[in-house]
């Protein structure tokens, strides 16, 4: 029996900002867009910022010299940030949630990030609590911060749900028991939460 909803946000609550702002960045100055994604996603940059082991401007100086572009950090981050927009559906399928069960995120954010969207949305108190990868020093797919999640929330791994856009990062939730739920759009999420009895 499902007791805990465990949210991806970037892509799931949240647009995928990143995407989006790789985008952005691309055809600005004529880059291919992959290669600009996996310098802020999974790069040892990217890796290494996320889970809190290098400083804002280390990434950024790091950043752009990888990409020989002269952007202001400032401006950059902004964009980074300004494209990190609400999922109103998905949102309100949370809300719907929240009533019958424990709500939690788990995050792949960076702290500036997660402290701008907050203060834009005040999405941290929709949930009942969560994780940022910056803050425990270890992403996904890492199994370790899965592990930290189950410790978080409090229930056994059978009785968790986890939602998240990227498929590399299921199996390792399924791997410690957690069941999963591969978000292509908030229609399709609402269908499978109802199709597992979850919602009515």
């Amino acid at each position: 029996m499902i007791k805990v909803i465990l949210f991806d946000l970037g892509g799931v609550l949240f647009t995928n900002g990143t995407r989006i702002v790789a985008k952005y960045i691309a055809e600005k100055h004529h880059k291919n867009v992959d290669d600009v994604y996996n310098l802020f996603n999974y790069s040892d940059i990217g890796n290494a910022y996320r889970e809190g082991k290098i400083a804002r401007d280390e990434f950024w100086d790091q950043f752009k010299e990888n990409l020989k572009i002269k952007d202001s950090t400032d401006e950059l981050e902004q964009k980074w940030n300004d494209f990190y927009e609400i999922i109103e559906e998905t949102k309100e399928i949370l809300d719907e949630l929240r009533k019958e069960y424990k709500v939690y995120f788990l995050s792949d954010q960076i702290k500036e990030r997660a402290v701008a969207t907050d203060k834009k949305y005040g999405f941290i108190k929709w949930f009942h609590g969560g994780i940022f990868s910056h803050e425990v020093g270890v992403r996904k797919p890492n199994i370790e911060i899965y592990k930290l999640a189950l410790k978080k929330v409090g229930a056994r791994a059978e009785e968790v749900l986890f939602i998240d856009d990227k498929e590399i990062n299921l199996p390792p939730a399924e791997k410690v028991g957690m069941k999963i739920l591969l978000y292509s759009s908030p229609d399709h999420l609402r269908e499978e939460l109802g199709r597992r009895g979850i919602l009515k």
